[in-house]
């Protein structure tokens, strides 16, 4: 089978959730058509066709007008290539996937991710064009693919048929997002990238880790708030791994035990997270949207650590029941007691929550079955 898979732009890391399926499901005769990419990752090892190379300008005026010149392109390329299914990641910027679909005759797949199934998302060009994209795509997929529960609803109610539509979780390698022997110290090891200002002696401090975009929607300016409010009481090191609007007021003003390591690559990044002992996600309502699912959270526990998340949108689904924490009151003093509590957990506590997370993500969020639910997709659309 021949599989197209397109998306307005590729980049690896982080995006490993658009290339996770096709890497593994090697049955398939898998073709990257993107505007442009930047894969700095060797062991994505796909074809990629790039229609306009030049579209990742951090000048958006510039990068604007590269990606809609790119767009006929990229069209005619999927289509020439014959493919029997087209899957797209995310209905913005759909509209090549949802041509060629109609020229060449190929099934169309189209996951929705999050702010591109919101009826009403902003107000200007941006939102024009996600609204026209997304029409597109409701009116063009052969199926509709939704990241959570809660995002299929939010898809109903922008106008999805529901008919075409499921909820597909993405999940995880839990064969690569595994538990390390020891945890809950910092890393040490010198050149790899991560924090160095840790010092031996803190070695034994528990760590609190945020892996995300460092914005408002991640909900990082509460978890400093709630952090600051815990340290002295409740000793701990706050490490946020990532990048984002917020990063350069953090690094002026964060409080001395909090740590910002910047982007990192995916495998620091596990190694972070096999040392902490437990997984902060605050992603809260703003603007109108809401978090889709949070792959991260699937990633911490199956790598047997426990996780903390603000009760938002999709977040529920991602989180192993009764064994991480869940606040429902969605303010920095409600996040300072939920990691109090965590924080407050016996070593045998904690490794009785964490294989109770491990085992939950194994048994129902896991890439392993993701797959062999897009396969009977793939299967279904292509006959």
């Amino acid at each position: 089978m021949k599989v197209a898979l397109t998306k307005g732009t590729l980049l690896v890391p982080p995006t490993y959730f658009a290339v996770a399926h096709a890497l593994a499901m090697p049955e398939c005769d898998w073709r990257v058509f993107t505007l442009a990419a930047r894969v700095s990752d060797s062991s994505v090892g796909l074809p990629i066709y790039e229609a306009a190379p030049g579209a990742l300008s951090p000048a958006l005026p510039v990068r604007a007008l590269r990606q809609a010149r790119g767009l006929g392109a990229m069209r005619r390329a999927v289509s020439s290539w014959g493919p029997d299914v087209i899957h797209q990641h995310q209905a913005t910027w759909s509209l090549p996937a949802v041509g060629a679909a109609r020229e060449s005759g190929a099934a169309l797949v189209v996951t929705l991710h999050g702010g591109d199934a919101y009826p009403r998302l902003g107000r200007g060009l941006g939102a024009a064009w996600n609204a026209h994209n997304r029409r597109a795509a409701f009116e063009g997929a052969t199926r509709l693919l939704a990241v959570s529960r809660y995002l299929a609803d939010v898809a109903l109610g922008a106008g999805a048929d529901p008919a075409r539509l499921s909820v597909h979780y993405q999940g995880v390698d839990t064969d690569w997002w595994t538990p390390a022997p020891a945890r809950n110290t910092v890393p040490a090891e010198p050149g790899h990238g991560l924090v160095d200002a840790f010092l031996p002696a803190d070695a034994d401090t528990p760590v609190v880790l945020f892996v995300g975009a460092l914005s408002t929607l991640k909900g990082v300016d509460d978890l400093v708030e709630a952090s600051a409010a815990l340290a002295t009481r409740r000793p701990h090191r706050l490490v946020l791994v990532g990048d984002g609007p917020l990063a350069p007021a953090l690094r002026a003003s964060a409080p001395a035990h909090v740590r910002l390591t910047g982007r990192l690559p995916r495998e620091r990044v596990r190694e972070w997270v096999r040392r902490a002992r437990v997984i902060v996600l605050p992603t809260k309502p703003t603007q109108g949207r809401q978090e889709a699912a949070g792959l991260v959270l699937l990633e911490a526990q199956a790598c047997g650590v426990p996780v903390v998340a603000y009760r938002t949108g999709g977040t529920p689904e991602m989180v192993a029941p009764g064994a991480s924490l869940l606040t429902a009151e969605r303010t920095p003093w409600a996040l300072s007691h939920s990691i109090d509590e965590a924080l407050a957990w016996s070593d045998a506590e904690l490794a009785e929550r964490g294989a109770a997370c491990r085992a939950w993500v194994d048994a129902e969020r896991s890439l392993r079955a993701s797959v062999a639910q897009l396969r009977a997709i793939y299967e279904a659309v292509a006959r």
